[in-house]
C-alpha cells in the first residue's frame, strides 16, 4: 500500500470513526486503532511539500589563513579570560591581523563574539557575517579586503574601508575619484559622506569647487561645515571665509621693544571658555582656517607669526594644532622645540583622528616632536604615556622608546608600583619595536602580575604573529 492511497483512503476512514471498507487484513491490523497507530507511524517518514521559493545567501570565502596554533592559544588567553585585554591591545591586534593577512579559526568566532563585534570590518569576511548573522539581508554589509577593491567595487565595502579607498584614488587621481564619490553621494548615510569628504583634503584644487559648493545645501550640518572648510583652502578663495573672520577678532596685533619694534601677538579667549575645553574652542576656532591663510590675512610669514606670539601660550596651541592639520611639522617643531616644551599637554582635550591621514613616517616624526620623552621632568603625568600610544596608534622607533624608559616618570613608576595601573603597562606594550620586546618584558617582570600580565601576554602574542607566514 502506498503512502498516497494510505493518506486518501485510510486516513480519512480512521479518522472518521468508519471501518467499513478498511482493508484492514491487507495492511495486518486487527482493528481501527492498530491502523491508525501504524498510519501515523507512516507518516513520519513522508516528507513535506517544497516552498514556492527559496532565500539563500552566497557563501563566505575568506583567503586569509587562519591564526597559527601557538598565536591563537594567546589570543583566547588574552581576550576570553577573566582579565581581557584592553581596548587599545584589542585594537593592536586587529591591526597587526590585518597586516599579516590572518583571520580567526571560525571555532573561536563565538567564544569572542565581543571582541569580533567590535572589530568585524576589519577582521575579514567570515568575522564580519558572523557578527551580521541577526542582521536582516538588506541591512548587512558587504566585505571587501582594501587591496581586492576597483573602481567598479569600491562602494560594495564597508565605510572604513570605502573612505581608505578614496583616500587613495585622491593621491593617484583626484578627478577620478571625485567622480566616483559624486556618483555614490546619494546612497551614502551622514558618517559615510563625511569620511569620504574627509579625503578631499588630499590634493585639493579649483576642480572640486563645483562638488563641494554644491554641498552648501546637504541635510547634514557637519557635511556643510567640513565642505566650507575646504572651499576656504582652495587656491585663489576670495569669498567670504566666517572662520578666518572669527579668528581674527580675537588676535590683537601690537609692537613691543624700545628701539627696534617688532610684531607681537596676542590672543583674547572668550570669558564663557573654561579652563577643561579651552582647547577644543582653540581647535575648532583656528583649525579649519590654515596656516598660510592666517599669515595672509596678517600681512606675515608663517614663520613670523610663531615668532609674534612667543609669549602667548594659547596662541601657540592653536598654531600647533593648524600645524598639525595642515601638516607643517616644520612649524610642529619650530613650536615645541623653543616655545611650548610640554607641546603634548595641548592635545589631551583632543581627538588622535586628526592624525588619520599621517602615513606611518609623518606620524612617527609628530609623536617625535610632540612628546619628546627625553625632556620628561619627575612630576610629569603617566598620561603622557597613555596619550603618546592612543596618537601612535602602533610601534614607535628604538630612538624614542628608549628615551621612554630612560624617563623620569617611566623609573619612577618602576620604583613605586602602588602608582603603576596595567593601562600604561599596555600603552607601552603597544608603542614597543619588536626589537626591544625582551628588554619591556625585563622591565615589566620585576612588576605586580596583576597590572602587567596581559602586556606580557601581548608581547609574546606579537612575536607569535609576526613569525607566522614567515
Amino acid at each position: 500500500m502506498s503512502l498516497t492511497s494510505l493518506k486518501s483512503e485510510i486516513l480519512p476512514k480512521l479518522l472518521s470513526g468508519t471501518r467499513s471498507g478498511l482493508p484492514l487484513d491487507r495492511i495486518g491490523a486487527t482493528d481501527p486503532l492498530q491502523a491508525l497507530a501504524l498510519a501515523g507511524q507512516a507518516l513520519r517518514f513522508d516528507r513535506p511539500p517544497p516552498p514556492g521559493q527559496f532565500q539563500t545567501e552566497e557563501a563566505i570565502t575568506d583567503h586569509a589563513a587562519i591564526l597559527p596554533d601557538a598565536a591563537r592559544k594567546l589570543l583566547l588567553r588574552l581576550l576570553s579570560g577573566k582579565n581581557q585585554a584592553s581596548g587599545q591591545l584589542s585594537a593592536a591586534i586587529v591591526q597587526k591581523l590585518a597586516e599579516k593577512r590572518l583571520r580567526l579559526h571560525p571555532f573561536d568566532l563565538p567564544r569572542l563574539e565581543p571582541f569580533v563585534k567590535a572589530h568585524a570590518e576589519n577582521l575579514g569576511a567570515e568575522a564580519l557575517a558572523f557578527s551580521e548573522r541577526e542582521t536582516p539581508v538588506a541591512q548587512k554589509q558587504n566585505y571587501f579586503a582594501p587591496d581586492s577593491l576597483s573602481d567598479d567595487t569600491w562602494m560594495l565595502a564597508t565605510p572604513a574601508v570605502k573612505a581608505g579607498y578614496i583616500n587613495g584614488r585622491r593621491t593617484s587621481d583626484p578627478d577620478a575619484a571625485r567622480a566616483m564619490v559624486e556618483a555614490a553621494w546619494t546612497s551614502e548615510n551622514a558618517d559615510s559622506r563625511v569620511r569620504l569628504l574627509a579625503a578631499f583634503w588630499k590634493n585639493l584644487s579649483e576642480a572640486d569647487a563645483p562638488f563641494l559648493r554644491s554641498l552648501e545645501k546637504d541635510r547634514a550640518p557637519r557635511v556643510r561645515e567640513l565642505a566650507q572648510r575646504l572651499l576656504v583652502r582652495l587656491p585663489g578663495f576670495d569669498g567670504d571665509n566666517p572662520a578666518l573672520r572669527a579668528a581674527l577678532e580675537r588676535i590683537k596685533v601690537s609692537k613691543t621693544g624700545l628701539i627696534f619694534k617688532k610684531a607681537a601677538l596676542s590672543l583674547d579667549v572668550p570669558a564663557t571658555v573654561r579652563d577643561f575645553t579651552k582647547m577644543s574652542w582653540l581647535n575648532e576656532t583656528f583649525g579649519p582656517i590654515g596656516l598660510e591663510v592666517l599669515a595672509d590675512a596678517l600681512s606675515m610669514t608663517v614663520d613670523g607669526v610663531v615668532a609674534a606670539g612667543e609669549k602667548q601660550g594659547d596662541l601657540l596651541a592653536a598654531l600647533l594644532f593648524m600645524a598639525t592639520q595642515d601638516r607643517r611639522l616644520d612649524i610642529v617643531k619650530l613650536i615645541t622645540e623653543r616655545h611650548l616644551l610640554n607641546g603634548w599637554e595641548a592635545f589631551h582635550q583632543l581627538d588622535s583622528e586628526m592624525l588619520a591621514d599621517y602615513p606611518a613616517d609623518m606620524r612617527q616624526l609628530w609623536i617625535e616632536y610632540i612628546f619628546r620623552p627625553g625632556r620628561w621632568a619627575a612630576d610629569t603625568s603617566p598620561w603622557a604615556m597613555r596619550a603618546m600610544a592612543q596618537w601612535l596608534g602602533g610601534q614607535t622607533t628604538e630612538n624614542v622608546f628608549g628615551d621612554i624608559l630612560r624617563s623620569k616618570p617611566w623609573q619612577a613608576l618602576r620604583g613605586d608600583s602602588g602608582r603603576f595601573e596595567a593601562d600604561i603597562a599596555d600603552s607601552m606594550a603597544v608603542m614597543c619595536p619588536s626589537s626591544m620586546r625582551s628588554t619591556l618584558r625585563a622591565e615589566l617582570a620585576g612588576l605586580d602580575p596583576a597590572k602587567s600580565s596581559n602586556a606580557i601576554l601581548f608581547l609574546d602574542l606579537m612575536d607569535s604573529l609576526e613569525t607566522a607566514n614567515a
